[in-house]
């Protein structure tokens, strides 16, 4: 009887288990810091005015570190040799290490440094930039890239560690119920978001340091024996090179808009359209609390559903770009129609309409994660295929730069706002106590953000991805090129 062949593409469950826990941190980390950073800052840190002042120049400072930063930290990835860990590994394990401590820090800003401004920018910062430089070599479709060159095997390696993602997005979203539940016994908002935070990154780091563990790199490009050393003119060079890479960075810079925009606002404008007496500035927290829970659900069960369906639907649309493509029309759909609910004056009173708009476009963005992922991978080996280099890290660092970046503007648009309405909010009793004539003229502001212009901005990214130069026949003339000529482990 012959002896059966093992397809050497074929993943096991400890590839399935590691990848999935081994995003656990960077998945709390970038829950909390797009849907809480600036919230925690204004509302919980007791800085008054100076969190939203801080905040805002925070992280456009930090996209400006990041340009420098991001293509070193990518070219150090691709110099780097195959250890006994592997290439990737050792990165990602300093990456799960720097974000529990650069998260924990900045959610837990020590009270005796309130009235300290230059202590409050010194805390800040440090613990901005050990999130961010560990955030930076957090780069799971480089390990993903390494396991399999088979892409249906890669989308199925995507589905456990999107799952982990939206579920945990789904708590840090309704994180503020769980820190009314801990302020039961303190007594004292600040405290008790700061412990609450640290509690959970600690046992996510964990949680992520057993799941890399379990993981074994297996297929790495062959090793470029060069002293070149890393220019910031490296992606601007990759840009003008590689297509593919080029046009996803330019769709993405206008679609990626979508997520941030949304979920950085999402919560304010469920605080204050829903929750809040404007008469007074009281903040109604049990509602709030069982408000953004229904927010978190409204995402988690879209986006658990959309990432579901994703695979199939690329089978019926042919190709990821198809997919890509319907999914960012269905987001700016959705986002349209929120803006206007707004203008005719409906949804400030309507939290179910909110909720349903949210839940499209949150449908929407479950599906395209694996094909926008699918796609991200391919430009890495339309890289190798082209130009015979392999620049994945820099591939990589290029599209990671573009969504830290997304969010800092996002997040900085609203910081700009509250400047601009002079927010304050009681570090303790969560009461606003700056002009509440200013509220709903906040409100509408912030579905601007949310509805108006990721809607213009989905139209402009469908535009760019008419022109995206893989077609089916040169993507399987790639995988099967690249997965002859690869080192195999």
């Amino acid at each position: 009887m012959a002896k059966k062949t093992k397809n050497p593409n074929r993943l096991g469950f400890k590839s399935y288990c590691g990848t999935a826990l081994m995003s656990f941190t960077d998945s709390f980390g970038a829950g909390l810091m797009t849907s809480w950073f600036m919230a925690y800052l204004t509302d919980y840190a007791g800085i008054g005015t100076w969190g939203a002042i801080l905040g805002t120049g925070l992280l456009l400072f930090a996209r400006l570190f990041d340009a420098v930063n991001d293509p070193l930290q990518g070219w150090i990835m691709d110099k780097a040799k195959v250890g006994k860990l592997g290439k990737y590994k050792p990165f990602i394990i300093l990456s799960i290490i720097m974000q529990v401590v650069g998260i924990g820090a900045l959610f837990f800003l020590p009270s005796g440094l309130k009235d300290s401004p230059v202590g409050i920018c010194a805390w800040v910062i440090v613990g901005y930039l050990l999130y961010d430089i560990g955030s930076s070599f957090f780069s799971p479709n480089l390990i993903y890239r390494t396991l399999t060159m088979d892409s249906t095997q890669r989308g199925k390696l995507m589905i456990a560690p999107r799952m982990v993602n939206i579920i945990i997005g789904m708590v840090t979203g309704a994180i503020i119920s769980i820190v009314n539940g801990v302020n039961a016994t303190m007594n004292n908002l600040h405290t008790a978001f700061g412990v609450t935070v640290l509690v959970m990154m600690t046992a996510s780091g964990v949680i992520s340091l057993l799941g890399i563990a379990m993981i074994k790199e297996r297929y790495h490009a062959k090793s470029e024996d060069t002293d070149e050393r890393v220019k910031l003119s490296d992606i601007v060079v990759l840009m003008k090179e590689n297509a593919a890479l080029r046009c996803s960075f330019l769709s993405n810079m206008f679609g990626g808009f979508i997520w941030t925009f949304l979920f950085a606002t999402c919560m304010y404008y469920i605080k204050w359209a829903f929750c809040a007496d404007l008469t007074t500035g009281a903040v109604d927290a049990g509602k709030f609390g069982m408000l953004s829970l229904i927010a978190s659900m409204m995402m988690l069960v879209p986006l658990l559903l959309g990432t579901a369906v994703a695979v199939p639907l690329m089978k019926v649309f042919k190709t990821p770009i198809r997919t890509f493509r319907f999914v960012i029309l269905m987001e700016a759909i959705s986002c349209g129609v929120l803006y206007l609910l707004q203008v005719l004056g409906i949804l400030a009173n309507s939290p179910v309409l909110f909720f349903v708009c949210m839940a499209v476009c949150a449908t929407a963005i479950g599906i395209g994660f694996i094909p926008g992922e699918a796609l991200n991978i391919q430009n890495m080996d339309y890289e190798i295929h082209k130009n015979g280099r392999d620049r994945s890290a820099l591939c990589n660092a290029a599209m990671k730069f573009l969504n830290k970046t997304q969010t800092a503007i996002s997040s900085s648009v609203v910081g700009a706002i509250l400047v601009a309405v002079g927010y304050i909010v009681d570090s303790t009793t969560g009461e606003y106590i700056g002009e509440l004539s200013a509220i709903p003229s906040m409100l509408n502001w912030f579905i601007v953000v949310m509805g108006l212009v990721p809607c213009i901005l989905g139209v402009i990214s469908l535009v760019i991805m008419r022109n995206y130069p893989i077609t089916p026949e040169i993507a399987e003339d790639m995988k099967n090129k690249l997965a002859a000529s690869s080192a195999h482990e």
